[in-house]
């Protein structure tokens, strides 16, 4: 009934669910017990004695269990939620790294954060207020039932009836909250991803006045989630109205009339009525609780099962298992040897028997038309696309037999558009080279022909770039790029054409840089202008994924083959 994934239950959570759950029952016992107590002095004092005085330490000591089994209650739902939230975080954002941006970019990036953030509120709700409580609201009456009916059978007949009513009555909302909360939780999801949409793409909106247009979709999405919302609480609110009012009320009901009938009877005394009526509430307090958090459980086996389906997705690359990496290699070639690769519900593949050779110290151009293959290419090599055929080397090694890190802490990439996260210069540099020092920064930057303006910032290379670094100029993004690159100090570099998005004057500033970056390393340059592979050791000219030709500048030119007809095209002269 409880339909949460195994997976989600970790080993520290499950401890601590553990701990909840026994606590739980050994309070609902020392209750039990108190009562009994109880009872029995009233009997004794209806006949004259007195057994406070003798019974004063024990009703005193399960006093204090009671209080330390409570505080170890609260202490184990929260224990078991804290953990549960931080694992199961730390879960998706490890898997999301496997999936890589393959995968990921197939999805709505606002999705995935709202499972990974509101997601886990739910889920922390869920072991926090609920899993607990249901077991134990499960278990409460069928200790009622044993502790009434050792005082008296017939009260403990009438209450066992009622029983196999809780879970079953439980089951048939069950099914009704579940599809309420799923759609909650989807609804909640695509509003998310909705809103980040709108935030990201705020200059497009503004651009083409779909400002108002766009809020009016959102506010109707909202309407939705408020309707969804309300579908849900009106099934929680049916859920504690039968709860309180038609099992804890009325199951008091019953066995407070069973019994006054049983003492009326003389099968009772009056200490035993009063235990058994302060028993009775034992029985409500749990189903209540249930009741009142019903939601907590549905919402959070929502969000649960997008968990478990995120969690569930192949990677588009594994490492091989029980492999460890070897040395790094200093100055290794790259191979790709027959290469294919074809995206899922392509009609053709997108690199198709492909095979490239990149030597130490050489510098390599790819060319050609949108969509010829070289940006595939490129997530083959940076390992985060997986061929379905050929091979691909690195040094002594297949990529596919060595761990992925390490075939990319050899690769150093520039790309067309950097991506800086939000923090300062220091830290977005550091990403490349976590313990580089001040000076190993300013180092890189001056190479990169950053340094002086960083510098002339009012708090230099503490200063604050800004969510995806808007607040920099787009030349100062890709110097900041070249500078990583540079810090990472890798044996082969890939640029994909770094200097398409920017002005002639930043690009020979850039260019510049770019010269300090690849001396000595093997180079693999993605070229949109052809201006810039004319200096290029060897050129490959790529075409529905497959080589066309490959030479020099001058050998493409005096061929007259497709590289021609492309500076032809681009009005390039020889």
């Amino acid at each position: 009934m409880l339909g949460i994934d195994k997976r989600l239950i970790v080993k520290s959570t499950s401890r601590w669910l553990t701990v909840g759950i026994i606590v739980g029952l050994a309070g609902l016992v020392a209750s039990l017990t108190l009562y009994w107590f109880i009872g029995r002095a009233i009997d004794a004092m209806t006949m004259g004695y007195s057994l406070l005085a003798i019974w004063l330490p024990w009703i005193g000591a399960l006093l204090a269990i009671k209080f330390l089994c409570g505080w170890l209650y609260r202490t184990a739902q929260h224990k078991a939620a804290s953990l549960t939230k931080l694992t199961i975080r730390d879960m998706i954002y490890a898997h999301a790294l496997r999936l890589g941006p393959a995968v990921l970019d197939r999805k709505r990036t606002g999705e995935l954060v709202n499972i990974a953030v509101e997601g886990m509120d739910w889920i922390e709700m869920f072991y926090g207020i609920y899993f607990v409580q249901f077991v134990v609201g499960m278990a409460t009456p069928l200790l009622l039932c044993v502790f009434i009916g050792l005082i008296d059978w017939v009260v403990g007949v009438a209450l066992l009836v009622s029983v196999p009513l809780t879970p079953l009555f439980l089951g048939m909302m069950g099914r009704n909250f579940r599809r309420a909360s799923e759609r909650f939780a989807k609804v909640n999801a695509e509003q998310s991803a909705r809103f980040l949409d709108s935030i990201q793409g705020m200059t497009t909106l503004k651009m083409f006045n779909l400002g108002k247009v766009r809020g009016a979709e959102m506010h109707a999405a909202s309407e939705e989630q408020r309707r969804e919302t309300m579908r849900l609480l009106l099934v929680n609110q049916l859920m504690i109205l039968f709860v309180d009012f038609g099992f804890a009320l009325g199951t008091t009901l019953v066995l407070t009339v069973t019994a006054l009938l049983r003492l009326d009877a003389g099968a009772l005394t009056p200490g035993a009525v009063v235990a058994l009526i302060l028993a009775s509430a034992e029985f409500a307090k749990p189903l209540t609780l249930v009741g009142q958090f019903f939601f907590a459980g549905a919402i959070g086996r929502a969000y649960a099962k997008q968990i478990v389906a995120f969690l569930g997705e192949a990677p588009g690359v594994a490492d091989p298992a029980g492999v460890a990496a070897p040395p790094p290699e200093a100055c290794p070639a790259l191979s790709l040897k027959e290469i294919v690769f074809q995206y899922a519900g392509a009609s053709r593949p997108a690199v198709d028997h492909c095979s490239l050779e990149l030597a130490p110290g050489e510098t390599l151009a790819l060319v050609g038309e949108s969509g010829s293959g070289k940006t595939t290419l490129v997530n083959l090599i940076l390992r985060t696309l997986q061929p379905s055929g050929g091979s691909l080397n690195l040094g002594a090694h297949r990529a596919d037999e060595v761990p992925a890190d390490w075939v990319r802490a050899h690769l150093a990439l520039v790309p067309q558009d950097p991506y800086l996260f939000y923090g300062t210069i220091a830290e977005n540099l550091r990403v490349a080279k976590a313990d580089a020092t001040d000076e190993e920064l300013a180092t890189a930057c001056r190479a990169a022909n950053i340094h002086d303006q960083i510098a002339a910032l009012p708090a230099g290379y503490a200063t604050l770039v800004g969510e995806r670094g808007l607040s920099l100029s787009g030349g100062q993004v890709q110097r900041l790029a070249i500078a990583r690159a540079l810090l990472k100090d890798a044996p082969i570099v890939l640029l994909d054409e770094p200097t398409s998005q920017i002005d002639l004057e930043t690009e020979a500033v850039i260019q510049e840089a770019l010269g300090h970056l690849t001396r000595d390393k093997s180079v693999l340059l993605i070229a949109h202008r052809l201006s810039t592979v004319r200096s290029a050791d060897r050129i490959v000219v790529l075409g529905h994924g497959q080589v066309l030709e490959a030479g020099t500048h001058a050998e493409l030119l005096a061929r007259g083959g497709p590289y021609a007809g492309m500076l032809a095209i681009a009005g390039a002269t020889a």
